[in-house]
């Protein structure tokens, strides 16, 4: 539930805009780089923990492809030397100022500790300067969908799969100054994350078989 002061900010900044701000204070001193092959057992790992209750049975195998393919950003968040949350993101080709966040997840043991807030801004900061604003979606298979409102996402439609399964769609705007909010935040939140070289991909084109599913705190 959002607090009376997040309310009211987000009632002055307009229905649907992302709000880099919220929750900065509980971001927490870490690394955050791009996924290599190495990392894939220890994400692999990640996503069997978060399984049970947050993804549907039969997925990690698509998020597996989607680690592998070029066609994702995926970036990790390590503190003392181990993943504690690992999530994608990607262009989508579809619309032209249109992004998709992929599969995030953190650690169940570091929920609530703020590494579902530094990838989510991490991953924004990785896209290109928005030349209006970035449109940044996602479908949640249950349970992230508070995180994801109190920065702005608002409900939008479902995303039903083959098998009578349906996924929660949430979109948000992004304003220049909130692309350039999350990567200043990060920075005096004492998050090492060096964007020099990272780029986001343009992605697959959507479908009903392929489900960006998130479960991030």
């Amino acid at each position: 539930m959002l607090n009376v002061g997040a309310w009211v900010k987000r009632a002055f900044r307009g229905r649907g805009r992302f709000d880099p701000s919220i929750g900065m204070r509980r971001i927490p001193a870490a690394t955050v780089r791009q996924f290599t092959k190495r990392d894939l057992d220890a994400c692999r790992k990640l996503y069997e923990l978060n399984e049970p209750g947050r993804f549907p049975v039969g997925f990690l195998q698509t998020f597996t492809e989607s680690l592998e393919s070029p066609q994702y950003l995926y970036l990790v968040a390590e503190s003392e030397g181990e993943i504690a949350a690992v999530g994608g993101i990607y262009r989508m080709p579809e619309l032209a100022s249109g992004s998709s966040l992929a599969f995030g997840m953190v650690d169940p043991n570091l929920h609530r500790q703020g590494f579902g807030t530094t990838l989510l801004l991490a991953r924004i900061a990785a896209l290109k300067k928005p030349a209006g604003v970035w449109w940044v979606h996602l479908s949640s298979a249950g349970g992230s969908s508070t995180f994801f409102e109190r920065f702005g996402f608002q409900f939008y439609g479902r995303q039903a799969l083959s098998d009578s399964r349906a996924f929660d769609c949430y979109r948000c705007h992004v304003q220049v100054s909130d692309w350039s909010s999350c990567a200043r935040i990060l920075q005096k939140r004492n998050v090492n994350f060096d964007l020099e070289g990272i780029e986001v991909p343009i992605g697959p084109v959507a479908s009903d078989n392929s489900p960006q599913v998130t479960s991030d705190r």
